[in-house]
C-alpha cells in the first residue's frame, strides 16, 4: 500500500511513538488523524505535526466515543485505510501490590481499546478487501520483566487477540501487523532510567519507520510481527 492520500488513524498520538508514527505517515503523503484523551496536549501535538494532521479527542476505552471518532474520520477524509492502535497505559508494580483498579485500567486501555478501535474500522476494510491494522505491543508480551505481571497480562492478551484476528482475516486482503518495540526513549520510562540508559535506547522515530515500512510492503506481502531491540540488546 502506497500512502499518498491514504487515511490513517493513530491512537495515543500526542507524544512518543504515536506522535512519531503520525509524523512519518505525513511525510509519506497520508492524511493523519491522531487521538488521545488529553485534548489540549493533543491539539498542540497536531499543530506541531502540520496541517495534514487532525486532532481527534477520543477515549479508546469508551465504545461510543470510538464509534463517533471513526464516523468523524470517514466524513472528513473517507474510510480509514490504516489504523495504528498505539494508545497504552502502564503500571509497574509487583503482583501483590497491584490493585484491582490498576488491573481494570490497564485492561481497558491496552486490550479493550484496540478491540474497540479495530471493530470500528474492520468491517469497512473487509468490505473493500483492503486495509491495515497495526498493533503497537511490547516486549513484555514475549518475555518476563520484573514488576510487570498486570502490564504483561494485557500485552500478552493483545498478542493472542491479534494473532487470532490475523488468522480470521488472512484471506480477505486486510493485513494485521504486530510491533514489539524494545527499550525506546519515551515518557513511559522514569527519568532516572532515561538518564542512565537513554543513550542506548531506540528512538520513537525508529519504531515509526518500521511501521511505515510494513504498511508500504507489496500488497502480496504481510509482515506479521516486527520485533525491535536496541543494537546492544535490552536494558
Amino acid at each position: 500500500m502506497q500512502l499518498q492520500g491514504k487515511t490513517v488513524w493513530v491512537t495515543g498520538g500526542r507524544s512518543g511513538i504515536g506522535k512519531a508514527i503520525a509524523s512519518t505517515f505525513v511525510r509519506e503523503g497520508a492524511r493523519v488523524f491522531v487521538s488521545a484523551r488529553a485534548s489540549d496536549e493533543l491539539t498542540a501535538a497536531a499543530a506541531d505535526l502540520g496541517p495534514e494532521v487532525t486532532p481527534l479527542p477520543c477515549d479508546v476505552t469508551d465504545r461510543q466515543e470510538v464509534q463517533e471518532a471513526a464516523r468523524a474520520i470517514s466524513r472528513a477524509a473517507g474510510p480509514v485505510d490504516v489504523l495504528v492502535n498505539n494508545a497504552g497505559a502502564s503500571v509497574f508494580k509487583s503482583f501483590v501490590d497491584s490493585t484491582p483498579e490498576e488491573f481494570d485500567q490497564l485492561m481497558a486501555t491496552n486490550l479493550r481499546g484496540p478491540f474497540l478501535c479495530t471493530q470500528a474500522v474492520l468491517p469497512g476494510m473487509l468490505e473493500r478487501e483492503s486495509g491495515i491494522v497495526v498493533m503497537i505491543n511490547s516486549m513484555a508480551a514475549r518475555q518476563v520483566f520484573p514488576d510487570s505481571s498486570v502490564y504483561a497480562a494485557t500485552k500478552g492478551g493483545l498478542k493472542m487477540m491479534t494473532d487470532c484476528l490475523r488468522s480470521e482475516v488472512r484471506r480477505s486482503g486486510v493485513r494485521i501487523v504486530s510491533v514489539y518495540p524494545g527499550a525506546t526513549r519515551t515518557e513511559i520510562w522514569p527519568e532516572r532510567v532515561l538518564e542512565k540508559h537513554g543513550h542506548k535506547m531506540m528512538g520513537p522515530e525508529d519504531v515509526a519507520q518500521a511501521v511505515v515500512n510494513a504498511c508500504t510492503a507489496p500488497p502480496h506481502v504481510l509482515i506479521e510481527d516486527i520485533v525491535m531491540q536496541p543494537i546492544g540488546g535490552g536494558i
